[in-house]
């Protein structure tokens, strides 16, 4: 069941994550077009805001469904009650906080679209709630199609109407609209239980019972929390950190820069992700370990590799496309491949703490990174932005590292091995983007750049044979 579950859920994620990163993609270069830098840095600090508020209104109930099978049901029922309440509450906190926060980012436009939208919380807690249903049904066809109406909606009425109209305030809209449109598609196609229906969750009686299930797993769920607004902050610290120092026009240009870079790293940590999640909960620990052997052989040999090529192109592409207007974003993006390579690697595995019970490690792990990130931003603001944001990707690197092994240390691997397998492929990358840098000055740089990798991955390819037949099984 793990191999083949994995496999075909892999498969169709990739599939369907190709078609949305292509159309996203389209969308961005667009955009970058018709709205300024600090249109920008107002949507994604938006939409960062929702993400940790809809922490809060989830509250871990959604990892304790997937990882706690003693009382899946239950812990589903109180996911939806509780979880939904929440949702409608912070809803209406945050309507009433939307000035104050719109000062505190230094946009007033971002007050104003917080308080008219703020029902958007909502949206996401009910779209979490039908992911994990969709996850434990091993629904990955339905959940990867779900996810490719929503890009497919906002893309298209983002092309029509924003290059009539060129408010970010639009974008906001037509992007948590297709999140609606989710949620919608999967509430249609997926199989509810039945103890999910509007009556009991409406029900007094069932809510006390859903608080006494969310005592009894208060522990777990604290972790799960705290763990996942740590981790937000420290992930998104440039923004919620520096937006608070710097202008909106300074986080347009980051938010930018992590869009493009982040295009090939999303489609692959997502559709894996999305996968071993669900797929590692239910597989005994030896399984576990072996799958995400054989995706840190792809990810070392094939997907690292695939990045830094990628915005070797990015270098060449911006300056020809928008002719000026996001050239100040070429260094931030050559300053985040080390975040972005190493979360190749993180991301995909980040349930395993969860999944071994042990959420107290993870919770020291996101203190240490949290800190660990702002020191370096704080020390490189001094200095510059794009220096501030090299220090935070190599120390994001060094924690995403360390957690990759703590994960391997739960599932009992043996880290000599692991280690020596990713410092020799760690040389072999850096002897890549080394020879990239010595032929990028060149005038046929485009030419010999992709000729230098496409010999390098025939080699890969032809040297490595469990890695060629992992490749081949999924694309097969």
């Amino acid at each position: 069941m793990n191999s083949a579950t994995v496999l075909h859920g892999i498969r169709w994620n990739l599939i369907t994550n190709v078609i949305r990163r292509i159309l996203s993609f389209v969308l961005l270069l667009f955009l970058a077009s018709w709205l300024s830098q600090s249109d920008f840095g107002t949507f994604r600090t938006y939409s960062l805001i929702l993400a940790i508020v809809s922490i809060f209104a989830v509250i871990g109930l959604d990892s304790n469904y997937i990882t706690d099978p003693r009382r899946r049901q239950l812990n589903l029922f109180s996911f939806a009650q509780i979880g939904l309440g929440l949702g409608l509450l912070f809803s209406m906190a945050i309507a009433l906080a939307s000035s104050w926060l719109g000062s505190l980012y230094r946009s007033p436009e971002l007050g104003i679209i917080l308080r008219f939208t703020s029902l958007f919380i909502f949206v996401e807690v009910l779209r979490n709630l039908l992911h994990n249903i969709a996850q434990m049904q091993m629904q990955f066809k339905l959940l990867a199609l779900a996810e490719t109406w929503n890009v497919v909606f906002y893309t298209i009425f983002g092309l029509a109407i924003i290059s009539q109209f060129r408010y970010v305030w639009l974008y906001v809209l037509l992007f948590f609209l297709g999140n609606l449109v989710e949620a919608l598609y999967l509430l249609i196609h997926l199989r509810l239980p039945p103890s999910l229906h509007l009556g009991r969750l409406m029900s007094l009686k069932w809510l006390s019972i859903s608080f006494a299930n969310l005592k009894r797993n208060a522990g777990f769920l604290l972790n799960v929390s705290i763990i996942r607004l740590v981790n937000s902050f420290a992930g998104n610290a440039p923004i919620l950190l520096l937006g608070t120092i710097t202008n909106p026009a300074m986080m347009g240009l980051y938010f930018f820069a992590t869009q493009l870079i982040g295009v090939p790293v999303n489609m692959f940590t997502l559709s894996v992700g999305q996968v071993f999640y669900p797929v590692f909960a239910l597989s005994e620990k030896s399984k576990t370990l072996q799958s995400i052997q054989s995706y840190t052989s792809l990810t070392l040999s094939m997907g690292i590799p695939l990045l830094i090529l990628y915005a070797f192109g990015l270098d060449k592409l911006i300056p020809l496309v928008f002719r000026g207007k996001w050239d100040e974003a070429l260094p931030i993006i050559y300053s985040l491949i080390p975040y972005f390579g190493s979360s190749m690697l993180n991301d995909p595995i980040s349930g395993i703490p969860f999944i071994c019970r042990k959420p107290h490690w993870e919770l020291i792990w996101n203190i240490i990174s949290l800190g660990l990130r702002i020191l370096a931003l704080l020390f490189g603001i001094g200095y510059s932005f794009s220096f501030a944001i090299l220090l935070f990707s190599i120390s994001s690197a060094i924690m995403n590292l360390c957690f990759y092994f703590m994960s391997l240390y739960l599932l009992k691997a043996r880290l000599i091995i692991a280690a020596r397998n990713l410092l020799g492929w760690g040389l072999i990358i850096a002897a890549l983007s080394l020879g990239l840098r010595a032929i990028s000055g060149n005038s046929l740089s485009l030419l010999y750049a992709p000729l230098l990798f496409g010999m390098y991955f025939v080699a890969v390819y032809l040297s490595c044979k469990p890695m060629a037949q992992d490749l081949r099984r999924i694309l097969r």
